[in-house]
């Protein structure tokens, strides 16, 4: 367990943004200007020197400019791939003196590759971050990241909204991390087989009332689901809101570095798991692994097979697509009676940071300034790391009509929720593993909730007290 321990406070000390340059477009002399200057017989000469001086001294600032490379780390899908390097490009024409290597690919062996580099001070200079690692790695150490706060000059804030900022990517009042997007856990269900059942996902409903609707599925259809789920799904959207509508607490409370619940709480957390799975609410956990947990590559989604999915804002689209016959709207998130805190929050998916060992700090921030706050960038990024977090970005995917359907409602969705964000301990990777582990346990049958339950408290407890 120790060393298990030495490994995750490594992976927590990982990401460091070092950022990428981008600055404001230069200014050029209108067409129409030329042309009405073209009226005064004394304008065209002194209109084309002007022009001329301008472009001049443009042009030598450029070449006076030390050329400047900066590397921009990120994990993602093609479509992501595709239009972050095109922002790439359009940026390195307004700035040709800054190259930016694109160093990108998945998610697999990401934050244990970021881990290394920040330790060893090899970091990028503009690093995508996993929202759960980041409050880790700043207790590990704040000055791995740049404070976006103090570049006023090279990147304007004021397109966020102020209040999401100070809930994502800002610690002890410093903004280590600017969010991606907005997003947040969401529910999608396949309306079309919701009302041939009579299943309502519109109003508020419970836990047990989940357990209620998937017997109704079973007894329309014995071939059917409510429910497929994952050990990650298990995790975070089963265990996690679970705990805290149960207590009020997170589950592992970053301030007191203990546990936010019971051995009593865990054991009716699990015996729900338990519960899901005898009375059939949910696909066995055997033939979601036969597809990898992948939605998109199970035929019984893609044919109707499941009424319902728990996924989030930022995949809601992509698990719509995989069943083209379906009919598909976001419902609510189930909350018990006399919860104590709601469990569901609204956050981003991730972060862009900038590593403060960067030695273009300054470029890295006029290339996130860019990223956020040209109309151009907007454009090519669309919602490629879902529902833009910037006025501009907003407005652009409003215009181009991208701000609608499932994505767009799943946002609107977890905005009326306000759980408590149990970013910190409750996400790191080893506790991260250890809930998924217990869930999965109850899943396969292979324990009581009992006895799974103390083993996982023994487990939480080692990993608290090194």
């Amino acid at each position: 367990m120790k060393k298990k321990k030495v490994a995750a406070l490594f992976l927590v000390m990982m990401m460091a943004l070092t950022a990428v340059g981008c600055g404001k477009e230069s200014e050029g002399t209108s067409s129409d200007g030329s042309e009405s200057s073209a009226e005064n017989s004394d304008a065209p000469e002194s209109t084309e020197t002007d022009a001329e001086s301008s472009q001049g001294e443009s042009t030598a600032a450029e070449e006076n400019q030390e050329p400047v490379t900066l590397r921009f780390m990120w994990w993602g899908g093609d479509d992501r791939a595709e239009a972050t390097l095109n922002v790439i490009d359009e940026f390195e024409k307004l700035y040709p003196w800054i190259t930016i290597e694109a160093e990108y690919g998945s998610s697999d062996g990401y934050q244990e590759k970021l881990t290394t580099q920040l330790v060893s001070g090899t970091a990028a200079d503009i690093i995508q971050m996993g929202t759960g690692w980041m409050p880790g790695y700043v207790e590990s150490n704040p000055d791995y990241f740049a404070d976006f706060k103090e570049y006023p000059d090279s990147i304007d804030l004021s397109h966020f909204e102020a209040s999401f900022l100070e809930n994502n990517g800002e610690f002890d009042g410093r903004q280590y991390g600017l969010p991606t997007g907005i997003s947040g856990h969401a529910f999608l269900y396949n309306a079309g087989l919701a009302e041939s059942i009579g299943l309502d996902f519109s109003q508020q409903y419970t836990w047990d009332d989940l357990i209620t609707m998937g017997k109704k599925v079973r007894e329309y259809d014995d071939s059917m689901y409510l429910l497929t789920m994952g050990a990650s799904e298990l995790n975070t959207m089963i265990v996690r809101p679970y705990l805290t509508q149960l207590t009020g607490n997170m589950v592992l409370m970053n301030d007191t570095k203990s546990m936010g619940f019971t051995e009593e709480d865990l054991v009716k957390t699990l015996s729900y798991i338990k519960s899901l799975y005898d009375e059939g609410v949910v696909v066995p956990i055997s033939n979601v692994i036969s597809y990898g947990a992948d939605i998109i590559t199970d035929p019984n989604w893609i044919n109707q097979k499941y009424v319902s999915i728990f996924s989030y804002s930022s995949t809601v689209e992509t698990a719509q697509a995989a069943c083209p016959d379906g009919t598909f709207q976001v419902g609510r998130l189930p909350v018990m009676e006399n919860a104590k805190d709601e469990g569901w929050y609204g956050n981003c998916p991730q972060y862009m940071c900038v590593s403060k060992k960067s030695g273009h700090v300054e470029e890295a921030m006029m290339f996130l300034n860019y990223f956020y706050n040209d109309e151009k960038a907007a454009e090519l990024l669309t919602t490629v790391r879902s529902v833009p977090p910037t006025k501009i970005g907003q407005d652009v995917c409003e215009r181009l009509g991208l701000l609608q359907g499932v994505a767009k409602d799943s946002v609107d969705m977890i905005q009326t929720y306000s759980g408590t964000n149990d970013l910190g301990l409750t996400t790191e990777e080893e506790v991260t593993a250890i809930l998924e582990d217990a869930a999965v346990q109850i899943a396969y049958g292979q324990d009581t909730p009992e006895n799974v339950a103390k083993s996982t408290i023994k487990l939480l407890e080692g990993y608290l007290s090194e």
